[in-house]
């Protein structure tokens, strides 16, 4: 019996570069250790990095090759099999729009198991060679020409950054169950579920383009224009008002912030 008919749903986990995937079952048929070489299996089959596949760096060390039942066959190489489980009763997500064309075509959903997100990937839509990966839409760079009221004032990389309080959710750690997005994922750090939905977490100073995204340590939660974001933070300076305009735009300061804080108008960024 399907297992879709006997209501089981049989995936394979696992990790591959700093990301970490489910397949269905069926669509595997082999699991194996690399030849010596790690480039083959058994000296017959080549076998390329699924992380290098999907836009990422070579894995670190020997791996596990994983055989996809496509046409023609594929053998990939992950750094970890974590187990085989029957996801059908846990956490579904649908992913949330704007991660990059690329992913969108290997992945739409994710599941949630023992407190780790795991992207579903579509194993027919696998790439068999490496190729120009499509990462997530830039967004124009707007900063704030209005002074802002009490607003939340939190550290990402060494700069300080405001959000204007009406705009603010949560505060939150950031917690095993973050995924980081495989391959070259812009100003995206990665995705985290947060109630019923996954949320997709920026790097501020990716936004900006001064820096590459980074996961930190705390995560601000947004409702902007009528979707939830969140933005990474090394630390969080706690909400303070009577901001004054602090020479450059979109910078202001206030009484006990140590440094001026930058402002993104994110409505205009994310409309």
């Amino acid at each position: 019996m399907p297992p879709y008919e006997s209501g089981r749903r049989l995936c394979l986990l696992m990790e591959a570069g700093d990301t970490r995937f489910s397949v269905e079952a069926t669509s595997v048929t082999e699991v194996a250790a690399p030849g010596p070489d790690e480039t083959s299996l058994r000296g017959v089959q080549e076998v390329v990095d699924l992380s290098v596949l999907l836009g990422g760096e070579p894995e670190q060390g020997p791996g596990m090759v994983v055989v996809f039942d496509v046409s023609p066959s594929l053998a990939v190489r992950v750094r970890s099999i974590v187990e085989v489980v029957d996801v059908a009763s846990v956490p579904h997500f649908l992913l949330p729009s704007g991660l990059g064309d690329t992913l969108a075509a290997l992945s739409r959903s994710a599941v949630l198991h023992k407190e780790r997100l795991y992207l579903e990937l579509n194993a027919d839509a696998l790439p068999h060679e490496p190729g120009p990966v499509s990462p997530p839409p830039e967004h124009p760079v707007h900063r704030s020409t209005s002074t802002p009221e009490r607003s939340l004032v939190f550290e990402s990389q060494g700069r300080l950054f405001g959000l204007s309080l009406p705009l603010v959710s949560q505060v939150v750690m950031r917690g095993p169950a973050f995924s980081a997005l495989p391959g070259r994922s812009g100003a995206v750090a990665g995705v985290m579920p947060h109630g019923q939905t996954l949320w997709p977490l920026y790097s501020a100073p990716a936004l900006l383009g001064t820096a590459p995204a980074v996961a930190e340590s705390f995560l601000v939660l947004a409702e902007v224009e009528g979707r939830g974001l969140g933005l990474c933070a090394s630390r969080v300076l706690g909400v303070h008002p009577r901001f004054v305009p602090a020479g450059e735009p979109g910078e202001f300061t206030a009484p006990g912030v140590p440094a001026p804080v930058l402002f993104l108008d994110l409505r205009r960024m994310f409309s």
